[in-house]
């Protein structure tokens, strides 16, 4: 900015120096006055003239006077020397200080004083200025340094020089070749000439610069957003982008500008959307404010899904709210439909449970009756059976009847819990017992097969809050798998471990053939077999795991499956801590 005196400090300096002058000539007169009447008297006493013996004392008296007060005005000339010699020297120190670079030109334009910080924001060596050094010059030594002001030298400086000429005052921002901009103020001087304040305005320029940017920036983001963008201040609209007059089917900005930004939202939805349209004074709480559905209605009467969230801005002085409207039909009509369609499953699955809950319970009745017939003629009650061909037939009914009857439980316990039907009965089991019992049910089948089963249990172990028919179904599934899918000569580990505040894990480990990683999803998914080459070898319906995984999850439990392929497989049984009652001591 030009360096400016202060109006009120100007008037105190001409105040000031017109006293100064006031006692000056007053002192002068006196003196005068005293020196010239001392002389008169004096001479006439010398000649003899004197009327009176006092004449000669008044005369001496005078000249006293005079002498003194020449004296008194020698001393305050010498005091007032040295303080105008020490204000020079203090407004030096402030010129050669100052932040801004200054100039001083005469009537002639002539450079007649300058500052450090003057050479250095015009960029010059010291030694190219001197006091008989012009504007004209001082223009010529800087041109190549500017840029945008054309190539031709001569017009650049009479331009310059005609507008101060012209002008009282003038300001303009001179940019040099290594990036620096420097705003340079003129200003006429009474007595003829001007004063050239100059100022380094980089940082500042490059700050607008960007804040310009970041405007144009974020406006081209709001312009071209998807989403409506409407801002108010008090209610009232004060800007809206292309989105908007989309969203509320209007022809211009003016149709929504100056409009209370309520009266497009339906009536009943006034309350949960009043923090929405309200001031944005408190910015805090505008901006903690959720996403909110809502309803726009349109100019022609239709009403469209919006969801809506709400910023404050800065606008001016004040805060105003800025709103993002976001069209949310199409989402929620696939929401809908989505619902539509889940239902939909939802009631096939129980539709699918029930029928085969039902077709389980017919098949079984007949069935029962198979079986309960081929033990009578196994059991040869009434009668020995006259070929013993027919007594093998009978075996193999029997046998193929209490498979056929352990599939249809399986799938008539998994479409109970499909159907959301299937009930636990809680009770408080002891897992070593309840173990040991699923291995005695399955160890004549390990023992066909040369496997062997080892335990291993963690001392004092807790009871379990469980369905005891469920969890056992789960580990002989378990233990039967293991034993199907183990080789000959294989090993099987099952064990039982407290977890530290995490309840209960069963497992079961094998060395069988293992699953493949990719395999592992759907071997828990029902009636899938993971190797159809396998399926041929050993036979099952595929209900295994996703049956035991869905009795855990009965019981807020899970049931993890790690394999590796060729190297056995490992499943576990995660019962919850609110399941786990310790024993009393």
């Amino acid at each position: 900015m030009p360096f400016v005196v202060h109006p009120q400090m100007k008037a105190d300096l001409r105040s000031m120096n017109a006293r100064k002058m006031e006692n000056t000539l007053w002192t002068r007169g006196a003196a005068m006055v005293a020196g010239t009447l001392g002389t008169v008297l004096l001479l006439f006493s010398l000649a003899g003239f004197s009327p009176t013996p006092y004449l000669s004392l008044l005369a001496m008296g005078s000249l006293m006077v005079c002498f003194t007060l020449i004296f008194l005005q020698s001393s305050q000339a010498k005091k007032e020397n040295r303080t105008l010699i020490s204000r020079e020297t203090l407004l030096d120190t402030v010129f050669e200080n100052v932040a801004v670079g200054i100039g001083v030109y005469d009537e002639n334009y002539k450079l007649v004083k300058w500052n450090r910080k003057y050479i250095d924001l015009v960029g010059l060596d010291e030694a190219q200025l001197t006091p008989d050094t012009t504007f004209h010059e001082v223009l010529d030594l800087c041109f190549d340094h500017y840029v945008n002001v054309g190539d031709d030298k001569d017009q650049f400086i009479a331009g310059v020089v005609e507008a101060i000429e012209n002008l009282p005052t003038g300001v303009v921002d001179r940019h040099f070749t290594d990036g620096r901009i420097v705003k340079s103020a003129f200003n006429k001087r009474p007595e003829g000439g001007f004063v050239l304040t100059l100022n380094d305005v980089t940082t500042n320029r490059m700050a607008q610069q960007a804040l310009r940017e970041n405007e144009d920036r974020y406006r081209s983001m709001v312009e071209l957003s998807p989403d409506a963008i409407v801002a108010h201040k008090g209610g009232f609209i004060i800007y809206v982008n292309e989105a908007a007059l989309d969203l509320f089917k209007v022809k211009g900005r003016h149709d929504l500008i100056g409009q209370k930004i309520s009266s497009y939202f339906p009536f009943s939805d006034g309350e949960g959307l009043a923090p929405y349209f309200s001031d944005a004074e408190d910015a805090g709480m505008v901006n903690n404010l959720p996403s909110l559905k809502s309803k726009v209605i349109r100019e022609d009467g239709t009403q469209t899904n919006v969801e809506m969230e709400a910023s404050a801005l800065l606008y001016g002085e004040r805060n105003v709210l800025q709103l993002v409207i976001r069209d949310i039909s199409a989402q929620m009509q696939i929401e809908e439909f989505l619902k539509q369609a889940k239902d939909e499953a939802e009631y096939a699955a129980q539709l699918k449970g029930k029928f085969l809950a039902n077709m389980s319970h017919e098949l079984r009745t007949p069935l029962n009756a198979v079986i309960g017939f081929s033990e009578v003629i196994i059991s040869q009650i009434f009668g020995a059976v006259g070929n013993p061909k027919y007594l093998e037939y009978a075996h193999d009914i029997n046998s193929s009847g209490h498979h056929l009857l352990d599939l249809i439980n399986d799938i008539l316990d998994f479409s109970k819990i499909e159907a959301g039907e299937q009930k636990i009965k809680e009770e408080e089991v002891e897992i070593d017992v309840l173990v040991n019992e699923c291995i005695r049910l399955t160890q004549q089948n390990a023992i066909d097969n040369d496997i062997n089963i080892k335990l291993e249990f963690d001392p004092l172990l807790p009871q379990i809050f469980a369905d005891r028919r469920m969890i056992k179904q789960i580990l002989i599934n378990l233990l039967s798998n293991a034993i199907k899918f183990t080789p000959t000569g294989g090993r099987i580990i099952t064990s039982v471990h407290v977890l530290e505040n995490a309840g209960v894990r069963i497992s079961v480990s094998d060395n069988g053939i293992g699953i493949r990683e990719d395999d592992i999803e759907r071997a828990l998914t029902p009636f899938v077999q993971v190797d159809n080459d396998k399926s041929r070898k050993y036979h099952g319906t595929g209900l295994g795991l996703p049956l035991s995984k869905n009795l855990a999850e009965l019981h807020d439990g899970r049931l993890e499956l790690s394999s590796r392929y060729g190297e056995g497989t490992e499943v576990s049984l995660y019962l919850p801590q609110d399941r786990v009652r310790r024993k009393a001591a």
